[in-house]
């Protein structure tokens, strides 16, 4: 994937984090169209008492242009170029069986299209074709329902530029809008509407695509470039830039109660901070438990998981205060592995003035540990939802605690802490593919 770079079309600079709106092409973009295609045309060439001469790679060429008839009449023997209208009516005439029996979408297409509309992103389907080939390719890939709308240039005779126009005024409430494509009338549609373009590289276009503002070279790599997360992460960044010293790592400390997240945000974040050119160090709470002989030493269960579960004292010795304190620093340290009680793990801990050290976990921001946090994210999420999601993810046994022992646990820390007063930002969670920032300091 070639990187979005912000390009400046017109007088207008566009951000892939402010898209809202995605047009996607069909042929070479979404659909795998070759083969349908090719076994349509021996169908036909059969009945017609024609031979086929030219090989499913060639004709790729000629999938997503314009002008079919370009296409009828380059496939028909040069001895019966007359009849390449029958040609053209035979084929369509067995387009849709093979479409039904053919058709696929390229790797990784419906599980992104899923994705980006749980992200909230509105996502419009257009193609060249003939409204017989465009709703037939639709019902047999059965894509309808990923779509707000969908429309191709033959059904009010516009050109894919004017269908892009059409489009945002449709959507009128969006920011901006994302073209994604395997040709240069995709490319050209979306500069002409002051669009992003995205170029797929697996297309039919050749190079064609190389000329987009990005390009992709799987469909599942548009989930890197349009993600909701993003722009908080930009706020983070900016927050680090303001904040840290030039003499030491800078911790951020990522928090939340169980379930609500945190550990998904840290992987996306720290993958941000790499692409980025950042050194990243993670601490994980998880990894600092306390025996069991010890954590549950109190006939208290909330009070042991609140104040017995994890070794604060190692952390805020071995690592924290290290940081704080040296501008280098490594270390090795053997930790619980909390599956089989016993001290028979080693994580080594690196960092220098320029690391970002990541500090996650539940019940961070307590008083041993925040005076260590540079910089505080609260991952919100109800109660309610973190109990839905423990019945999805942890065993019967596990979730049976949360009800007597973690949330209650948790809201007692919350009490004691409260985000409000302690982070430096709050992120509700309840949508982990659209977070949102409820409150940035």
């Amino acid at each position: 994937m070639r990187a979005p770079h912000n390009p400046i079309i017109g007088k207008q600079t566009i951000n892939p984090n402010d898209v809202d709106l995605l047009i996607f092409d069909l042929d070479g973009t979404i659909l795998s169209s070759t083969k349908p295609v090719f076994e349509a045309i021996k169908k036909a060439f059969a009945k017609l008492n024609l031979t086929v001469q030219i090989s499913e790679e060639e004709i790729e060429k000629y999938l997503g242009p314009s002008s079919s008839d370009d296409f009828y009449e380059a496939i028909t023997p040069i001895d019966k170029g007359a009849l390449w209208q029958e040609v053209r009516s035979g084929v369509r005439e067995e387009q849709d069986a093979s479409l039904r029996e053919f058709a696929h979408v390229f790797p990784g297409v419906i599980e992104t299209l899923q994705t980006l509309k749980r992200r909230g992103y509105r996502l419009v389907l257009y193609s060249n074709s003939s409204i017989q080939y465009f709703n037939c390719a639709i019902s047999a890939l059965n894509i309808k329902d990923y779509f707000d709308y969908a429309e191709c240039v033959q059904e009010n005779n516009l050109t894919k530029t004017e269908l892009v126009r059409k489009f945002k005024n449709k959507f009128s409430n969006i920011e901006a809008t994302t073209v994604v494509g395997d040709r240069i009338d995709d490319i050209e549609a979306a500069r002409e509407n002051n669009a992003l373009s995205v170029g797929v590289l697996y297309g039919y276009g050749d190079k064609e695509p190389e000329q987009a503002d990005i390009t992709i070279s799987k469909f599942r790599e548009l989930l890197d470039i349009f993600d909701r997360k993003l722009p908080i992460f930009e706020k983070i960044l900016k927050e680090i830039e303001t904040r840290k010293k030039k003499d030491r790592a800078f911790v951020i400390g990522i928090s939340g109660i169980d379930c609500s997240g945190k550990s998904m945000f840290v992987e996306s974040f720290e993958k941000c901070l790499i692409s980025r050119g950042f050194e990243t160090q993670l601490i994980s709470i998880d990894d600092f438990h306390n025996p069991k002989v010890y954590r549950y030493s109190g006939k208290n269960q909330i009070e042991n998981y609140y104040n017995k579960s994890f070794d604060i004292k190692t952390i805020v010795e071995k690592l924290l205060i290290q940081v704080h304190e040296k501008s280098s620093y490594s270390t090795r340290l053997t930790v619980l592995n909390w599956q089989t009680d016993k001290y028979d793990t080693e994580k080594e801990f690196t960092f220098n003035q320029n690391t970002i050290v990541i500090f996650e976990g539940v019940f961070l921001f307590r008083k041993e540990l925040s005076p260590y946090i540079d910089y505080k994210v609260f991952i919100e999420i109800t109660f309610e939802e973190s109990k839905r999601r423990a019945k999805i993810r942890d065993s019967e046994e596990t979730f049976r605690k949360y009800e007597g022992t973690y949330l209650p646990a948790q809201r007692r820390y919350l009490d004691e802490f409260p985000p409000s007063e302690t982070a430096d930002m709050i992120i509700d969670n309840s949508n982990w593919e659209y977070p949102g920032v409820k409150l940035h300091r």
